[in-house]
């Protein structure tokens, strides 16, 4: 890790020092980066009063994209004044999209791809940042450099003599930059530096699912503002299974830490079993990441084992062959969601389009939930190929 000794002078009197909730030394070293690096393409997650969006304005190429995005429509310190209220009140805003009222994943499409500056500066207790950075990761290119700013905000308050009880909690940001993995990091060369930097590198991709078991310590507080079902798609389809798996997990035992009645496994289900003798079963073909496929010991018997297929892309192919004579018995379900009681929950799957090998199976839409499925039956031969199509959607009536 490098450390890096700034010069009194590299902030001038233009440099926006108000409302940035920055020392001179931090500023100087976002400044440093922008400079020197010259991205084509800022995001900016927490803006606050808009202090660092002021400076982010003035400090980059005229040509370059910035995006500065808060959840918060109000500035927290002050609910009568909007967030970003300082960077509104610049003439000059040449490329500058303000998103108030957002999460990133709401606006995450409209930004795109080829992200080269990115600073993540929001609520710094778990899982804060942590949302933030993997959300916005697979737009990030490599070479990316990543600014957190507080890395190290509840051992400087607790010093400081300066804090609340909560704010020895205020961890998020410094665990998130000493669990990722980079190849060069940035701090300033202080005792103790609040600010930090790295570069997205292929170590940084390689070893997420560091930042998945971080990410699965104690919560200080649970995120129920984000839409928590769009989470679970982004990274099921952005991200290893073994990482939406830690995710998913993660997130059911924090809601119920934090009382919250959970209910956001909102995805596609199809159990598959090839009944005949205790050797039957089925042997998938050629499917992608984004289908979980299990095989539950609850499934196997004398009979067979069976396989539950879960998934949230709304159309899906599966192509399986046939292990000895049996009956081939397909199941459309929703996912078992249940309430703190344990009953099941109806969750309604709208199947608008089932095939087998090229035939479509039924002419209008199938509603099912969990309990109660539509059934498909056929008889099979051993070696016998099988290929599957579906589409679906949520049904929300």
């Amino acid at each position: 890790m490098s450390e890096i000794e700034l010069l009194p002078e590299e902030i001038t009197e233009d440099d926006n020092t108000t409302h940035v909730e920055m020392n001179i030394k931090e500023i100087a070293f976002l400044k440093r980066f922008i400079m020197e690096y010259k991205p084509k393409k800022i995001v900016e997650i927490g803006i606050s009063a808009g202090g660092n969006t002021v400076n982010l304005l003035k400090w980059k190429d005229k040509n370059a994209k910035l995006f500065s995005i808060d959840i918060a429509k109000e500035w927290y310190q002050d609910n009568a004044k909007l967030t970003g209220f300082m960077a509104d009140e610049l003439d000059v805003k040449d490329n500058w999209k303000l998103y108030r009222g957002f999460d990133y994943l709401d606006v995450y499409e409209e930004i795109g791809n080829d992200i080269d500056f990115i600073i993540i500066d929001t609520v710094h207790f778990m899982p804060g940042e942590f949302f933030s950075f993997i959300a916005a990761l697979p737009q990030l290119k490599d070479g990316c450099i990543v600014v957190l700013h507080d890395i190290h905000l509840n051992i400087l308050r607790v010093s400081n003599d300066e804090y609340n009880d909560y704010d020895i909690a205020a961890h998020c940001t410094g665990l998130l930059f000493g669990g990722v993995s980079s190849n060069q990091k940035w701090t300033l060369k202080l005792p103790i530096s609040n600010i930090g930097a790295f570069v997205v590198d292929k170590s940084t991709r390689e070893n997420i699912k560091d930042i998945f078991h971080i990410l699965c310590s104690q919560w200080h507080m649970f995120p129920s503002e984000l839409n928590l079902t769009k989470y679970l798609d982004f990274i099921y389809n952005n991200y290893p299974q073994d990482c939406f798996n830690l995710f998913n997990k993660c997130l059911n035992v924090q809601a119920k830490y934090f009382d919250i009645e959970l209910n956001t496994k909102q995805c596609a289900r199809v159990d598959i079993i090839n009944s005949g003798n205790k050797n039957n079963i089925i042997q998938f073909l050629d499917n992608t990441n984004s289908i979980n496929v299990d095989f539950p010991t609850w499934f196997k018997s004398d009979k067979g084992s069976g396989a539950v297929i879960e998934t949230f892309e709304e159309s899906f192919k599966l192509k399986f062959i046939c292990i000895n004579d049996g009956q081939l018995k397909i199941c459309l379900r929703g996912p078992d969601v249940r309430d703190k009681e344990g009953k099941r929950v109806p969750v309604n799957i709208d199947y608008k389009l089932f095939r087998m090998n090229n035939q479509k199976i039924f002419e209008e839409d199938i509603i099912a939930w969990h309990d109660n499925p539509y059934i498909f039956e056929k008889n099979v031969k051993n070696g016998e190929i099988i290929e599957l199509y579906f589409e679906w959607t949520l049904d929300k009536f």
